[in-house]
């Protein structure tokens, strides 16, 4: 099974923790030129701000969602109480209460 968007930014943000702190703190062992240790860093700390920002993004989805919903359940209210309108309100409230 594919895995989710917030779990492929977690698996990021998570290598790029552990990446950062292999490069930053293990100067004896680890046998690379300065130049590549910052470049290195350098790419790390910009793919896990970008990680975190989609994660932030992605926290943001169901409420977007939900306020569309209730856009929609707003936009239909001043229809008269028929059918349709109950068929309308209640598919969109068993979403709204997901």
């Amino acid at each position: 099974m594919k895995p989710t968007s917030k779990e492929v930014l977690e698996a990021v943000s998570k290598h790029c923790h552990n990446q950062l702190t292999l490069y930053k703190f293990n100067t004896t062992t680890l046998h690379v030129s300065d130049k590549y240790r910052e470049g290195r860093l350098t790419a790390l700390e910009y793919l896990n701000e970008l990680s975190y920002y989609y994660m932030q993004e992605e926290k943001m989805l169901e409420k977007q969602f939900k306020e569309q919903i209730m856009k929609q359940l707003k936009l239909h209210s001043c229809l008269d109480d028929t059918e349709y309108k109950r068929g309308l309100s209640d598919a969109l409230n068993e979403v709204l209460h997901f």
